[in-house]
């Protein structure tokens, strides 16, 4: 039987790029339109989480805001599905079992090594979500192997036209709306809660040109650093850390534990924007 060199050197591949991404953290700001979301790191600066579903609770409940969920539980799942799709190829005795503790071991790797290498802070429930992630690509591979051998070529054409299908409503619904805002919108234009009725992450304390200091609903209060590259919107539209005020509840998305990417305002005053 001939060796599978090419998953093989696809996955080490992809090993490498999930280490630079998920332990080290490298990778950009992405920038949809004039919001700027950062997936490497939302971290508010807690200790390590040895207790199941502690953070994922409150994400699910929308405590900390739906961005900021989104960026944690779907980019923890997402980033390891790849990796229970292409192990099959390598090893083909590879069972739904097997495909969870490979996911428990991915994840808990992940984990160790930015504990070790002082890059990140161990948490249970990104273990969790990168076990799901491994768990849910064997189950799609496991899917379209057994359509393949069946060649029920119909489902797999069915599949692949809902996947492009989700992919324009996506980009349709969220993505065009998003990168098409106008930068300075008319004053009487519907104003949203950015928050999603959420109440974001917390409440402003005090806040100056370069430092923001929030209480978050967790009671932690916590400083953030705000830089030229902080993105910063109101119901209006984009903003300046000018408008940023005491009493204003926010939802941040924060970069390696101290400085904010991105300010939603969830309050609806008038911003002069």
């Amino acid at each position: 039987m001939k060796k599978p060199v090419i998953p093989t050197l696809i996955l080490i591949a992809y090993c490498a790029i999930l280490i630079k991404v998920m332990v080290f953290k490298d990778i950009p700001p992405i920038r949809v339109g004039s919001l700027m979301l950062n997936f490497a790191g939302t971290n508010g600066g807690h200790g390590p989480n040895y207790v199941p579903f502690k953070t994922i609770l409150p994400y699910l409940l929308g405590f900390k805001g739906w961005i900021i969920a989104g960026v944690n539980l779907v980019g923890n799942i997402a980033l390891l599905v790849p990796i229970g799709f292409l192990v099959p190829f390598v090893y083909r005795n590879m069972t739904w079992k097997k495909s969870l503790a490979l996911g428990v071991v991915a994840g808990l790797s992940i984990e160790v090594m930015q504990s070790v290498l002082h890059v990140g802070i161990f948490d249970i429930d990104d273990v969790i979500l990168n076990a799901l992630g491994v768990v849910i690509g064997y189950s799609a591979f496991a899917i379209l192997a057994n359509w393949i051998r069946s060649r029920n070529y119909k489902k797999i054409v069915v599949a692949s036209l809902v996947g492009v299908a989700a992919a324009v409503a996506l980009y349709v619904e969220v993505v065009y709306p998003t990168t098409h805002q106008p930068v300075n919108p008319v004053v009487d234009a519907p104003r949203r809660d950015l928050c999603g009725g959420t109440g974001g992450t917390g409440q402003i304390i005090s806040v100056d040109d370069r430092t923001m200091t929030i209480k978050r609903k967790d009671g932690v209060v916590q400083s953030l650093t705000l830089t030229d590259r902080t993105t910063i919107r109101t119901s209006a539209g984009p903003a300046s850390a000018s408008v940023l005020k005491a009493g204003d509840r926010v939802t941040v998305v924060v970069y390696d534990g101290k400085t904010a990417t991105t300010v939603l305002i969830c309050t609806i005053a008038d911003t002069g924007v």
